[in-house]
Order: structure tokens, then sequence, then C-alpha cells
């Protein structure tokens, strides 16, 4: 599917096929230069239910196709990704615990094709240490909505 939607012309961020509340959906995230529109999401989707009713059998049965940008808090899916995205701020969960915790937020130091370090959020800064995740044990990343600081002063 990867290869109908970057032959459209756009960047496939990623799919994914889940389970919610016995409903499956498939979710297919793309982007491009100039952002995307709901136009830009009817195009993939009729495309890629094309394709799939083609060939039922890479998803038998009922399933929901949802076609979006990947929004401000993008889903990170590939090693690829975090490299993109260094210096930015992210939630990663994992199946087992780093620092005792199954879920971190901070900020992408460095990536490469076998873990990322991550400076996690800490409530005092002199807690706040890198740590290297290896992909293997990350379930879900995304980018975290940063504010931007207003740099103007009220005087």
């Amino acid at each position: 599917m990867r290869e109908i939607v970057e032959g459209l012309g756009y960047e496939c961020v990623g799919i994914v096929l889940v389970t919610e509340e016995r409903a499956v959906f498939l979710r297919v995230f793309i982007d491009s230069v100039g952002g995307i529109q709901v136009r830009d999401c009817e195009i993939v989707s009729k495309a890629v239910s094309a394709f799939l009713d083609e060939h039922e059998e890479y998803i038998p049965g009922k399933f929901f196709l949802e076609v979006s940008s990947p929004g401000i808090e993008r889903p990170l899916f590939s090693p690829e990704d975090y490299m993109r995205f260094i210096g930015k701020k992210a939630r990663i969960r994992v199946r087992i615990p780093v620092h005792g915790r199954k879920s971190l937020s901070g900020r992408i130091l460095r990536a490469d094709e076998h873990s990322i370090d991550l400076e996690i959020d800490a409530d005092v800064p002199e807690e706040s240490a890198p740590v290297r995740i290896p992909f293997d044990i990350i379930t879900k990343g995304n980018l975290a909505f940063e504010e931007k600081k207003d740099k103007r002063r009220n005087s």
C-alpha cells in the first residue's frame, strides 16, 4: 500500500491495523510538502480501497479505512522518523520499563537504526538525563506538541 500512496505523490508516514472495541481499522497516515487537505485523503482512500477490493487476502473480513494527515503529534514508526525529528519532543511507550517507566517523554537527542537517545522530561532539571532506548522495545512513539514561547516581553 505504501507504493500506492507514494505513487500518488504523497509521503506515506505509516500504516497501522488496529482493533478497537471489536472493530478493525486500517489507518493510513499521509503527508506532503504543502500539507494535507480533505481532497488528498479522498484521493488516497479511493486508490487504497480499490486495491484492497482486488486483494481481499490482505485484510480478510470487515474493516474501516481511515486516511488522514499525521497531525501535529505525528506518529513515529521507523528509525528514519526518529532521525528526522532529532531535537523535537516526543512521547514514547515501551514494553519493558526504562527507568521504572513504560511511558516516557522528552527530547530526541540522537537516533540510529538500533536505538534513540531521549532526554527525559523531569520535574527537577538535575534529574533530566539522556537514556538510550532500543527500537525493539518501543511499542508506540509520537511527536509531542510544544507551544512556541512568545519572545516578546510585556512592557
